[in-house]
């Protein structure tokens, strides 16, 4: 065994102890020095410090026994451990883990300027994103803008006329859209707050009407709406209407998905479609089958279709495939499935919104009946029975 290696194993025993609760004073000190050497050193402690104990608390399968979860793990990362020829360290399963496969290789030296770290790139997931289409067609970036303060200093100006003749004039609308890995709040001029998920779009007027608010979206938003009830608030969707005085609500309608999904968390809203008007109480949801146009109505748990706007994805006996569709939209990969009858696999999970995609990843696999290979930002899912 090299110099160089028994130092990896050194370092792999100091984590170790103190991760247990037995390391010395004396080795507690030399650990400290260790991550004081350099910031790869500390960045490297702190990351894969909280991903081993923080990314596989288990939080993720409430359906799995927590020891049967834990001997899953523990046998998965022997299996990779022995791969890699580094049997020596299987009493270490964890920090070894962090070593060797949540980076490439590390090699650790007391010496900086020795210190080659090379780690697997990582798909980081979405950020704020957004880009704004004004009235006249210019395309600007806003993503660290706020929508008030960029129309409030950019506002197309208005040819001088008469209150009468103004008041004939089309509306002159402002289009944002948030594309695939990103994310975006909204305050608009009537105090509402839209929250934006990936692969969305909204059209806002420059200025409300009088009688009424009405805006123009698909993708997935979560509103909060000011209530004023002499100017009602109007949804407007491919399928339907959704008319508002004040509540909170999530809608969710991609293009590529079978169903509209209206959540209703606080207040009461209506959804009108082809003149027959459905009302939501809290807790309610309502789905239309695009397909087929039918609309059921029914007590949801708001937390699994809210969660989004939270920082968490969750999911109860959820099919795979509807999963991988929303984990592809705000990490912005690419998933395919060598066998088909994968996607139908349930799962019920709570997972972190805002960690790397790797951590996602190794919670899917405990599922233990699937082998997810990631290249680049292609997704590969199979079954590994």
């Amino acid at each position: 065994m090299t110099e160089r290696f028994q130092y990896i194993n050194h370092i792999a025993d100091l984590i170790a102890l103190e991760l247990t609760g037995k390391i010395s004073g004396e080795e507690q000190q030399e650990l400290d020095c260790w991550k004081k050497e350099s910031p790869e050193h500390m960045e490297l402690y702190k990351k894969y410090y909280s991903e081993i104990f923080v990314a596989h608390k288990f939080e993720f399968v409430k359906e799995h026994d927590l020891r049967e979860a834990y001997q899953v793990f523990v046998e998965r990362t022997y299996r990779a451990v022995r791969r890699r020829r580094r049997i020596m360290f299987y009493r270490y399963v964890g920090v070894i883990l962090l070593l060797f496969t949540l980076g490439s290789i590390v090699f650790l030296t007391r010496e900086k300027e020795e210190v080659p770290v090379f780690l697997a790139q990582k798909i980081m997931p979405g950020t704020c994103k957004a880009v704004l289409t004004q009235p006249d067609g210019l395309k600007v970036d806003i993503s660290n803008t706020s929508y008030l303060d960029y129309i409030t200093n950019k506002s197309l100006p208005v040819v001088s006329m008469e209150k009468e003749e103004l008041d004939t004039l089309p509306l002159r609308y402002y289009t944002i859209t948030i594309p695939r890995g990103g994310e975006y709040s909204l305050t608009l001029s009537d105090g509402s707050i839209l929250t934006m998920n990936s692969e969305s779009e909204i059209r806002i007027p420059e200025n409300f009407d009088k009688r009424q608010r009405d805006v123009y979206m698909s993708g997935e938003i979560y509103f909060e709406i000011a209530r004023d009830t002499a100017v009602p608030f109007i949804v407007h969707t491919d399928r339907g209407n959704i008319k508002v005085l004040g509540t909170s609500f999530n809608v969710r309608d991609y293009q590529d998905e079978t169903f509209l999904e209206t959540t209703l968390v606080s207040g009461k809203i209506a959804f009108n479609q082809s003149e027959k008007e459905v009302y939501l109480k809290p807790n309610e949801q309502l789905r239309l089958n695009k397909e087929n146009g039918e609309t059921t109505v029914e007590m949801v748990d708001v937390r699994l279709y809210c969660s989004w706007k939270e920082g968490r994805f969750v999911f109860e006996k959820e099919r795979l495939e509807n999963i991988m569709n929303t984990i592809s939209r705000w990490y912005n990969i690419n998933v395919s499935y060598e066998d088909q009858a994968v996607k139908d696999i349930l799962f019920t999970g709570n997972i972190k919104r805002y960690g790397d995609l790797e951590q996602v990843i190794e919670m899917l696999k405990l599922i233990n009946k699937i082998d997810i290979e990631v290249k680049g930002n292609d997704v590969f899912i199979k079954d590994c029975q």
